[in-house]
């Protein structure tokens, strides 16, 4: 909602179409043109742009440069590398299994986290009807009190109040998170953030790892010189923990280190195993193999951290809810018990 950023079902059918059409050998202006009328909806336009600028004679990196707040980053790091090796029809495979999973994982994220939205939301909605309830009744001389949770909120301004604060909280999540998706900057920036967080940062460390394997095996393939191969897979992870780190890595390369050295060089957050997979790669010539190993990996570690994110964060909600209920029910038993004792003396 609210995002620019392409829906990755429509990016998914576009690397797919995309694949098999330069698979049967068909111009790429020709393919854009084509999606440009029949193609995802939300990408007619970008693909007559693209055509557009290809027919002028623009490379298809460049063509897609303004839009990049409205790609994934591995996308268009990806199709740089397969369009200056020449290897676009594997690229927009890699690109396509990379989407299907990431779709498989947004949509089960989703699922895990609507059970918990939707009880804070009736949670927030009941206890705002209490506060307002509790002040009326208060008002009228059927209630003892009319603050039934002790912090000042009563009557219709109170629930007014409280649901503001409620819904406003969902909102700026939404907010932060719709901006991360229409700026990658931002994008980035949140989920180098996120590696500092207990629970998410893992998750948010798996997906980066796996984006990059997912890079390095692409330029591995396609032979690409080591400098350039760590611009595009640092740039790739889209987490500020590596892209801040990436000139320490080219210079590396440059001094004819290898691309292990270059890594732990660099100070970004690798883990040990990670460098000496990357290490075995480089000593055996099978670089290429490793990384599909590794991305393969990572992308089951994430999908199981990312579960594990949602289900704790479920059970933050839940204590949340929980808590709040609490306090009304002990708060108003509390008045009440107190009344009925001092009538009682």
């Amino acid at each position: 909602m609210f995002s620019n950023q392409v829906p990755l079902s429509a990016l998914l059918a576009w690397c797919r179409t995309l694949r098999h059409s330069i698979g049967a050998g068909l111009n790429p202006i020709k393919i854009f043109k084509q999606q440009a009328k029949s193609g995802p909806r939300a990408l007619r336009e970008i693909a007559a742009d693209l055509a557009k600028k290809l027919e002028g004679g623009d490379s298809l990196e460049d063509a897609l440069e303004p839009y990049r707040n409205r790609f994934p980053p591995l996308f268009l790091e990806l199709v740089g590398v397969g369009e200056q090796t020449g290897r676009l029809e594997d690229t927009f495979r890699e690109l396509e299994e990379y989407f299907e999973s990431s779709l498989s994982v947004q949509r089960n994220f989703r699922s895990q986290m609507m059970y918990p939205t939707i009880q804070y939301v009736a949670a927030v909605l009941i206890i705002g009807a209490l506060i307002w309830i509790m002040g009326f009744l208060a008002q009228t001389g059927k209630a003892v009190t009319n603050d039934p949770l002790g912090i000042g909120l009563t009557g219709t301004t109170g629930a007014i109040l409280f649901m503001g604060f409620g819904f406003g909280l969902i909102g700026a999540i939404v907010l932060v998170v719709n901006l991360a998706k229409n700026n990658v900057q931002w994008r980035t920036r949140l989920e180098g953030k996120l590696l500092k967080v207990p629970v998410w940062g893992p998750a948010m460390l798996a997906f980066a790892l796996q984006r990059f394997a997912v890079a390095l095996r692409m330029c591995s393939e396609a032979g690409l010189r080591a400098e350039k191969t760590m611009k595009y897979c640092f740039r790739a992870t889209c987490n500020s923990a590596f892209t801040t780190r990436e000139q320490w890595a080219v210079a590396t390369v440059k001094k004819g280190r290898e691309i292990g050295e270059a890594l732990e060089a660099s100070g970004a957050p690798f883990p040990d195993e990670f460098r000496e997979m990357i290490h075995m790669g480089e000593e055996t010539g099978n670089m290429s193999e490793v990384m599909e190993r590794l991305a393969l990996r990572y992308r089951e570690e994430a999908e199981r951290r990312l579960k594990t994110a949602a289900q704790v964060t479920g059970y933050c909600v839940y204590g949340m809810v929980a808590i709040a209920i609490i306090i009304a029910i002990f708060k108003i038993a509390g008045i009440y018990l107190g009344a009925i004792d001092d009538a009682a003396r």
